[in-house]
């Protein structure tokens, strides 16, 4: 029957991709982080561990330039370094929280930047002034590093700015000249971060969304080639091959399988008399009728014209029967109104045979079936029917042949 939730997907997709912000649209958003975590959540891993050994690697500058304070150093620094990548690793493995791990490298640079210039302003170097420019180094790689969702890195890209104005501010005695020579230099870096943590993110929900939707319109294509475009159901050559396939399984472990055939009863006349909208209208209300009807696991299809069949796995003719009769039955209570004061019903004729353990060939199956239908048609229309070889001629099921699609 119609994917409802697919057209309504394909839709919400097509006007997410027109809008300039191209949001998720919230259906999807479980789909989206699912999507994004299996493509990034490695790499997010990677680039936490090597932003990490990046800025324990700084210290070999800090030596350098902050010699006075080499133990400050080295204990705040290698310590923190070595607690993010504890928290890093426990992430990736327990939590595997994808939005939050996607922040996981900005908010931890917050407190990167707050001990860079904690150091700093604990240190009496000459080159302390101009070594607090290594800083933008941190707003730079906290941006780069989003994937997921930009409005969060908004928030981090403000605190980790708010902290390292006030490393400015107190490494610099409030001196205006310096914090706003600092700005020149910080600001522009700042923005251009901004904009590749915003264009990451963008083209992150794009090449989701297209992605999406090619599935969508991969599976529309899929589906055509083994669905009735009238009814919605499985087509001829559809059921055939999933039918086989459940012959075949069967073989392992036998158990009754039963068959359905049915057809409309007088449908020239239905045609000839409504029209063929009308008709269509008809094979289209029992392919809804009989699909409630259908279990789970039974095979359902229109097989040719007005003809359906149903495969009904683990299944005695007995049951077979009651469930052919309920369906009779419903069918004949339906009635389909062609305007206030025209309407009609019809019915159905249906035959039933079962496939034996002992027996794999599908085709003698439906040939029982139809013919039990022919016996149906035969006895008045409207009943249901079950293949009696009793009843059969020599000869007459070697002769069958399966009508045209």
């Amino acid at each position: 029957m119609p994917h409802d939730y697919e057209k309504e997907s394909r839709s919400l997709i097509q006007e997410a991709l027109q809008e300039p912000l191209v949001r998720i649209p919230a259906p999807l958003k479980p789909a989206y982080y699912a999507h994004q975590k299996q493509l990034t959540l490695k790499y997010l891993l990677q680039v936490n561990l090597f932003a990490q050994l990046a800025y324990a690697s700084y210290t070999l500058a800090d030596i350098v330039v902050l010699n006075d304070i080499l133990t400050l150093l080295i204990l705040t620094k290698i310590s923190y370094t070595l607690l993010i990548v504890m928290v890093t690793i426990w992430m990736y493995h327990s939590y595997r929280n994808l939005p939050v791990f996607d922040l996981l490298l900005p908010t931890s640079i917050i407190g990167a930047s707050a001990i860079w210039f904690f150091n700093l302003n604990q240190s009496e170097s000459a080159s302390v002034l101009i070594y607090q420019y290594a800083s933008l180094v941190f707003i730079v790689l906290a941006n780069l590093c989003i994937q997921i969702r930009f409005w969060p890195s908004l928030i981090t890209s403000g605190l980790i700015t708010l902290v390292i104005y006030l490393g400015v501010y107190f490494n610099t005695h409030a001196d205006p000249y310096q914090i706003f020579l600092f700005s020149l230099i910080y600001l522009p870096v700042l923005t251009f971060s901004l904009y590749i943590s915003w264009n990451s993110t963008l083209k992150s929900r794009i090449v989701f969304l297209q992605y999406t939707l090619n599935e969508y319109n991969r599976q529309a294509f899929e589906n055509m080639a083994h669905t009735d475009s009238l009814t919605g159901l499985n087509n001829r050559r559809c059921f055939e091959y999933l039918a086989q396939q459940l012959v075949q399984q069967n073989l392992a472990r036998p158990a009754p399988m039963s068959l359905l055939v049915f057809d409309v009863d007088h449908f020239k006349q239905i045609n000839d008399r409504y029209g063929h909208d009308i008709g269509d209208q008809v094979l289209q209300t029992i392919a809804l009728s009989t699909h409630s009807e259908m279990r789970q696991h039974d095979i359902l299809a229109r097989y040719g014209g007005e003809e359906f069949i149903a495969f009904l796995p683990e299944t005695s003719l007995d049951d077979a029967l009651k469930i052919a009769e309920r369906l009779r039955h419903k069918i004949e209570n339906i009635v389909i109104d062609l305007d206030s004061q025209h309407r009609f019903s019809f019915s159905i004729s249906i035959g039933a045979a079962i496939l034996e353990s002992c027996e794999t060939d599908l085709l003698t199956l439906i040939k029982q079936a139809d013919i039990a239908l022919y016996q149906a048609k035969a006895n008045g229309r409207n009943r249901v029917e079950a293949y009696d070889p009793d009843q059969i001629l020599d000869g007459e099921l070697q002769n069958w042949q399966v009508k045209p699609a």
